[in-house]
């Protein structure tokens, strides 16, 4: 599939579904907050990065960060040899959509987590790893 195409087809399915899907890609170094202007309508959300909402689950070989989120999104990891920084993308939903699944949302290091201290882009805080 064009890669040009899957991002706009991906938002599609979370208007249309109410959840979104998972995926893994590099993210920004440093924290960059949503500055878009965006009015939610009733029962429904912008798209924005948003803070990940408490501790992650590290996998057993010590290369995936993942966690279940209302409503999905798609968390995107960027790397240094200190830090894992994590923006979690959620995407925009129509009215009547916020009752929807709890989706498992999670991303593939580059390098085993080892060490390095997880942090997330959107508050600048650490993010507590489990597992």
């Amino acid at each position: 599939m064009n890669r040009r195409l899957l991002l706009p087809l991906m938002l599609l399915v979370v208007v249309v579904s109410g959840c979104a899907s998972h995926a893994a890609a590099a993210a920004p170094p440093h924290p960059t907050p949503s500055h878009a202007a965006c009015t939610p309508p009733p029962g429904g959300r912008c798209a924005a990065d948003v803070a990940w909402p408490g501790p992650i689950q590290l996998s057993a070989d010590g290369r995936r960060l993942h966690g279940v989120i209302n409503c999905g999104g798609t968390l995107h990891a960027a790397e240094t040899a200190d830090t894992v920084t994590l923006t979690l993308h959620v995407g925009a939903m129509g009215p009547g959509t916020m009752s929807c699944a709890r989706v498992d949302v999670g991303v593939r290091l580059a390098t085993p987590l080892g060490q390095r201290t997880v942090v997330d882009a959107v508050t600048g805080h650490t993010v507590k790893v489990l597992g």
